[in-house]
């Protein structure tokens, strides 16, 4: 699929203004993480170097807003990522839904390079086995055109000692990607540390252009 941003201001706005809110039912978690490259959707975003980022959420009753950052490398267009997101999330008995809206933002951009998505992601576990499918539909591009969606499945195994993970994302009139890899989280002092283990395949729709195919590691601490 993508931060102190706009919308981390927004988030102090609303706990000024809405007095009903209850402390013990807001929740603020943060994470940082960090990724021998950075894979969006099959593609590198950093000329498959290294990536460094992290991003703050703010939750109440289902309602979610947040920020992510991350460095990227697109030559001489941008050298950063700054996102903002804002959501609802459910679950029902082994059913979880989630409604967002998201804006990709490049600050240092020296072109028209940010855009805006809503997606919508379904879930569904059953034992040990987790079923994924998500829908992404650009709604705003700074360079105009037709604003394209992006379709992805995943699914998942917790064989307990470690998760097996593949996923499958067609991004119209881009490409489509697969990966298959392997995570786990390490729990200290309850706190949490993801890691995972992934190979990408990317298949552009431009022939001329070739495939991307990658190993990488990702670790991320959540606090």
């Amino acid at each position: 699929m993508k931060k102190l941003s706009l919308a981390a201001l927004l988030a102090l706005g609303t706990l000024g203004s809405v007095s009903t809110i209850q402390a013990n039912d807001l929740e603020v978690s943060g994470n940082v993480g960090a990724a021998s490259n950075y894979i969006w959707r099959g593609m590198t975003q950093t000329k498959d170097k290294s990536a460094v980022n992290g991003g703050v959420d703010l939750k109440y009753n289902g309602f979610y807003l947040g920020t992510w950052a991350s460095n990227v490398d697109f030559g001489t267009q941008a050298n950063y990522e700054l996102d903002g997101y804002v959501g609802y999330s459910n679950t029902i008995n082994d059913f979880s839904y989630d409604l967002s809206y998201i804006k990709y933002m490049y600050p240092d951009s020296k072109d028209q390079s940010d855009f805006d998505e809503a997606k919508l992601a379904l879930g569904y576990t059953l034992g040990d086995l987790s079923l994924g499918a998500s829908y992404s539909k650009a709604m705003y591009q700074e360079w105009g055109g037709h604003k394209p969606y992006y379709v992805e499945g995943t699914v998942s195994y917790d064989f307990k000692i470690l998760s097996v993970d593949a996923s499958y994302g067609d991004y119209q009139d881009y490409g489509r990607n697969y990966t298959a890899g392997i995570s786990k989280t390490v729990e200290i002092e309850g706190q949490s540390i993801d890691l995972a283990l992934i190979y990408a395949n990317y298949n552009p729709d431009d022939t001329t252009k070739g495939d991307q195919k990658n190993l990488f590691v990702t670790a991320k601490y959540s606090f």
